[in-house]
């Protein structure tokens, strides 16, 4: 590979040193128990975009699922008891909340410098209500700060002046992919946790626009239509089972470690999508991500260049893997947040994607509402009273616990 890249570079005529121009590539170093996280975390990824196929159907779809993990992991660290057993339960990172934490630091600082090629930015922040007089406690605050670099600000959800502060985040932090997350700001809700994540990158080798044609493409149903299809004959690893076959398509410089790719997966013969979803666990995707499986193939590529857009409801497909205190007014134990009762109201997240013929970008960003609880209905123990006899009464202020009346009745 040394000897073939000096065949390719031009030689230098000129005096002098020779200088090094090749871009400094930085792959994320996870230690033994972080890579055991990732693989639990991608575990998570699976299940959560299988609930959600189940639930869709076969239609166009698009799922940041690590954006739903870090909103997850800033719940999680707010969380105690059976709600945050739920969360990790189904995050599947175990009982070790602060190595949760730490792996979703990890990711933040360093996935954004793995190819200078590539673009990827993760932010965070927390937005509370500061005409409820809501404050976090300052623990939580700190974990927020280091671990997830959120920014905590307090907003008067009453002013209409809100909804574009938050939307405005999203727009900044997206590139203009999710221009607003909100149509409405809920006066009443106690914060908003916000996690937005951008990637835009080209492909290693593009494809040449000239080489787009018009190709049938059959639909879910089994109809057929005319789509521009990308074209172009390349060397890539690829690998087929009785499954399917997967194409590796990397993103990234000719001289850079193509460390973001798009993996493309067609059932086989036989199968449908749904059905190779369902069928499918994370250990054969696994598997087949693997470099045992992927291997290099000399292939003529046809893939469509498309763009696609989600709003997904997250509250009944978390609800269904196992989450389900936190939604509850009665349940939800967020005590290491706030000290005042909350739930979570709403989680949603939208989701975008354009692929083309020069390369790929996509944005997400998921949200979720806070609000407090309300008493809980109290049981008490019957009685009765009948004023049946003569009584004594009086009229009190609460605030001041001023009598303003005070009698007797004793009957007509």
């Amino acid at each position: 590979m040394a000897a073939l890249l000096l065949l390719l570079l031009p030689s230098c005529k000129e005096d002098g040193d020779v200088v090094y121009m090749l871009p400094e590539v930085k792959p994320v170093q996870l230690t033994e128990e972080q890579k055991l996280m990732r693989d639990d975390n991608n575990e998570f990824a699976w299940r959560l975009f299988q609930t959600m196929q189940q639930e869709q159907g076969s239609t166009n779809t698009v799922l940041s699922p690590i954006s739903v993990t870090y909103m997850l992991g800033m719940l999680d660290a707010g969380a105690a008891g059976t709600t945050r057993d739920e969360i990790t339960q189904a995050l599947g990172f175990g009982e070790q909340p602060e190595a949760v934490h730490e792996f979703c630091k990890k990711l933040i600082e360093e996935a954004p410098n793995v190819d200078p090629a590539a673009t990827v930015k993760m932010a965070n922040c927390i937005d509370v209500n500061s005409a409820l007089g809501l404050n976090l406690l300052k623990e939580y605050v700190n974990e927020m700060k280091t671990y997830y670099h959120a920014q905590v600000d307090a907003l008067d959800f009453t002013k209409s002046s809100t909804l574009n502060e938050i939307n405005n985040w999203c727009n900044n932090n997206t590139q203009g992919m999710i221009p607003s997350i909100l149509d409405q700001i809920n006066p009443n809700a106690a914060m908003y946790l916000i996690s937005a994540i951008y990637f835009n990158a080209e492909w290693r080798e593009k494809f040449d626009v000239n080489d787009t044609r018009n190709s049938s493409f059959t639909r879910a149903d089994g109809t057929t239509v005319n789509l521009p299809l990308m074209h172009r004959r390349a060397v890539a690893l690829g690998c087929e089972s009785e499954l399917g076959s997967m194409l590796c398509i990397p993103f990234g410089s000719a001289y850079s470690s193509g460390g973001y790719r798009m993996y493309v997966m067609m059932p086989a013969e036989g199968k449908t999508l749904g059905g190779l979803i369902g069928e499918m666990s994370m250990d054969e995707l696994n598997r087949h991500l693997s470099a045992i499986d992927m291997a290099p193939h000399e292939v003529d590529i046809l893939m469509p260049r498309f763009e696609i857009a989600s709003d997904i409801n997250l509250v009944d497909l978390l609800k269904s893997m196992g989450i389900k205190s936190a939604f509850s007014p009665q349940s939800a134990n967020f005590s290491n947040m706030c000290s005042t009762g909350l739930f979570v109201s709403m989680m949603k997240q939208k989701a975008k994607i354009e692929v083309n013929e020069d390369g790929a970008k996509a944005s997400a960003v998921t949200i979720s509402s806070m609000d407090v609880m309300a008493d809980a209905p109290q049981q008490y123990v019957k009685a009765e009273f009948h004023a049946t006899r003569p009584f004594l009464y009086f009229i009190l202020e609460e605030s001041s616990r001023t009598i303003f009346f005070i009698g007797t009745y004793c009957g007509d």
